[in-house]
């Protein structure tokens, strides 16, 4: 009976302590917040957006001691870019980092940066993004549920084809070139002489290898990674498009937070952002001579034309569009930038 008694008080503090130890198991977890953290690039470890997205990754988990718990899903596993930003904005998703094309429907002063040859270099366009008018930006988000954390780099974006090099503007007249489903891209390849095709990004590679499209446009890290120097020759250093990308989270659920893990994310998303940056330079570097090897015919592009023609024939059809309406102020925010030093 005394054996039988021991073993029956054996049995009643296992069972409290795994009660006890399930209970404090539960409680640990309910503490831990998990971020959906997406975008649309590719999953190459060594492009600058991944190394960034890991950093960022890396530094909440530590910095939160483990309370804040980051998923990463690349490559479009939550949807192409708009659909993210969608889901940013109802809290199905809680960060993304996004590029600037869907941007400009949710904010239209957004659509300053999708101007072409709006910016005169990298250091310029970090001036103006970091600057007073990048934040005024940035705050117009919380407007429509969205919390605008930081700005990186997705790089200037340059025209490739099969047809001939781009050397000036005359050499890019009657080229059907793929680009994004973009009013200001497509107007801009009008303007310049081209024949714009929108298409989805999913099937460029097949239009180019099938000869449906002449050529297309984005940064060297993308014509890289899509491989699409395996069905395109000639690569244009035009620079007409830059290629900001963002980290955005979701208002509603960012009200949510304490202001300790608020702090963390919002320093974060800028250390991860400026690690971009820096990436996203060096590799451009490497990826020139990269393509080069890869068999593709690189040339520098005289910009006078083009920026000519982007100056006097879409800006001024675009002051209404950035200025929400209001032809003046539009007018007055692209002068902003251009006498930004």
């Amino acid at each position: 009976m005394f054996k039988k008694g021991i073993s029956m008080l054996s049995v009643l503090v296992l069972v409290i302590c795994v009660c006890v130890f399930a209970v404090g198991t539960a409680a640990e977890a309910a503490k831990t917040i998990t971020i959906k953290f997406a975008h649309n690039g590719n999953t190459i470890p060594e492009d600058p957006q991944n190394i960034a997205c890991a950093k960022f990754k890396e530094m909440v988990e530590e910095k939160s001691g483990g309370t804040l718990k980051v998923e990463l899903y690349p490559a479009g596993q939550l949807g192409d870019a708009r659909t993210i930003v969608e889901g940013v904005q109802m809290g199905t998703i809680e960060i993304g980092d996004i590029e600037n094309g869907p941007m400009g429907r949710f904010v239209p002063e957004a659509m300053l940066w999708d101007l072409p040859f709006i910016f005169r270099d990298i250091d310029h366009a970090h001036k103006v993004l970091d600057g007073e008018l990048g934040q005024m930006v940035q705050e117009k988000y919380v407007g429509v549920g969205i919390r605008h954390l930081a700005y990186n780099d997705g790089g200037f974006r340059y025209f490739t084809n099969n047809a001939r090099p781009i050397n000036t503007m005359a050499d890019i007249k009657g080229l059907k070139i793929r680009v994004m489903e973009s009013k200001v891209m497509i107007d801009t390849l009008a303007a310049f002489g081209a024949s714009p095709v929108p298409m989805a990004f999913g099937e460029l590679y097949t239009a180019l290898q099938q000869g449906v499209v002449d050529g297309q446009e984005n940064p060297l890290n993308l014509i890289f990674s899509q491989r699409f120097y395996e069905v395109q020759k000639y690569l244009s250093l035009s620079g007409h498009f830059y290629y900001p990308r963002q980290y955005i989270a979701s208002e509603n659920w960012w009200k949510t937070l304490s202001d300790e893990h608020k702090k963390i994310i919002a320093e974060s998303a800028k250390i991860a952002c400026d690690i971009q940056r820096e990436e996203l330079a060096k590799y451009e570097v490497a990826m020139r001579t990269v393509l080069k090897e890869k068999g593709m015919e690189i040339n520098e592009v005289d910009k006078t034309d083009f920026i000519e023609t982007a100056q006097t024939k879409l800006y001024p059809s675009y002051y209404s569009v950035v200025g929400g309406g209001d032809e003046a102020y539009g007018k007055e925010l692209i002068e902003k930038i251009n006498n930004t030093k």
